[in-house]
């Protein structure tokens, strides 16, 4: 063994930053045969010094910027979250000429490009695999063993408490807020669930697997966003009927080589797909390329664990790089990609409404979605009483534009009640 040192500064020491601090602990002696020198984390930032902790209170500082400025530290693991001051010590970071490893989804689906670049130039490794999904590794695939392949879509299971939450009201029957709660109480969602169910946390993922795989980043602004909220035990057991379970997904299509649509909302996707077995908090992505098929990968997608295992493999990653005094591994990706609206969609679609319950009504409908180009595959329907009735529909494939117009022109029928939800169909 060597006996160079590679020190290292963690800026958070949340459950994550413990994780690693404690990975790296029980696991030194492997993980310095892979490096060939001993890893030592020898500073900490951190942003409340009352907290109790674990470690002695030397080790922690509220002075983050020193940490980055420290000539005696070599990589800075970034695990505060957030843009700032996430983003300008990242970036002070790499300018004095650290390597860095981030888990902040958010910072590098919107400043990724940036960063790399700044990382490039300076020969540096700047590694993010705990950014997306947890200790299941999806972007060094991307990067390296899928790089060779024109990717023509991926979906994916990008966060573990809307997946939670969508299990549970398929397998209990319970209603969104019921659950929710629980998740809550167990620790599985934030008091305020807001960045999970809304849908935000899956975007940063998503537009972070998009740039990777087309090669320039996948701006915010461009990708349509809808959460879970809207989700009824009724509409679960609606689809299961129907042969599908109901899941939010980030969704890459591709449409031409350098354009592409990225969407993260809730679909209908068939029993028999891959995805539609993966339950609880699990993640996972699915990917068809052109000459690898269809590839998934699937795992355990947040905790302090599986993501401090992503951390320490990017680590590994540096410390054989700089053993073998490589110039660093940041792939860059630039700006300007084309991106596609979500009314020029082509797919099908599952939606529920209430309507008068008399003669006729189906010959109202039928014609408002054919007066729009939309077709019917499949129906269900049932008597509600005092004169209603509930009818889902499973349409062909259409284009969203038509489908929301078919929508429009049903609420201004008589015989509709109201359009209670509306989901689109995958796979």
């Amino acid at each position: 063994m060597s006996e160079k040192l590679l020190r290292v500064a963690l800026l958070g020491y949340g459950t994550v930053g413990a994780g690693t601090y404690r990975m790296l602990q029980e696991n030194r002696i492997a993980i310095t045969e892979k490096i060939g020198f001993s890893v030592e984390i020898t500073r900490i930032g951190i942003k409340d010094p009352s907290k109790e902790r674990d470690l002695p209170a030397s080790m922690f500082t509220t002075d983050l910027d020193s940490i980055v400025a420290d000539p005696n530290v070599d990589v800075i693991i970034e695990l505060i979250g957030g843009i700032e001051p996430a983003a300008q010590l990242v970036e002070n970071a790499l300018r004095n000429g650290k390597s860095v490893i981030t888990a902040n989804k958010e910072l590098m689906a919107k400043h990724g490009s940036r960063l790399v670049q700044i990382a490039k130039d300076g020969k540096l490794d700047l590694h993010y695999e705990a950014a997306v999904g947890g200790g299941i590794p999806l972007i060094q695939p991307l990067k390296h063993q899928l790089a060779g392949n024109d990717v023509l879509k991926m979906m994916g299971i990008l966060n573990g408490t809307t997946n939670y939450i969508l299990t549970a009201m398929q397998q209990d029957g319970a209603e969104f807020g019921d659950v929710l709660a629980e998740a809550q109480a167990k620790g599985y969602a934030e008091a305020d669930p807001t960045n999970d169910v809304d849908g935000f946390d899956t975007s940063y993922k998503i537009a972070i697997l998009g740039s990777i795989a087309f090669g320039k980043q996948v701006p915010m602004e461009a990708v349509y966003r809808e959460g879970i909220r809207k989700i009824t035990k009724l509409d679960i057991q609606y689809a299961d009927m129907l042969g599908y379970r109901i899941k939010l997904l980030g969704v890459i299509d591709a449409i031409t080589d350098d354009r592409l649509r990225a969407r993260v909302h809730p679909a209908l996707i068939a029993k028999d797909h891959p995805l539609a077995s993966v339950n609880g908090v699990y993640n996972a992505l699915w990917i068809h390329g052109d000459f690898v098929g269809d590839v998934m990968f699937s795992g355990r997608g947040a905790g302090s664990d599986p993501t401090a295992s992503a951390v320490i493999g990017d680590l590994i990653d540096v410390g054989r790089n700089r053993a073998a005094n490589g110039p660093g591994s940041a792939l860059p990706y630039g700006l300007g990609m084309q991106t596609e609206p979500i009314d020029t969609l082509v797919a099908r679609y599952y939606v529920r409404l209430n309507v008068v319950d008399r003669p006729k009504v189906l010959g109202h409908i039928a014609l408002a979605f054919g007066e729009f180009d939309v077709s019917l595959a499949a129906m269900e329907m049932r008597t509600l009483g005092e004169g209603k009735g509930e009818i889902v529909f499973l349409t062909h494939p259409c284009v969203e534009a038509d489908f929301r117009g078919a929508l429009a022109a049903m609420e201004r029928d008589a015989v509709t009640s109201s359009i209670e939800t509306w989901i689109r169909v995958e796979g």
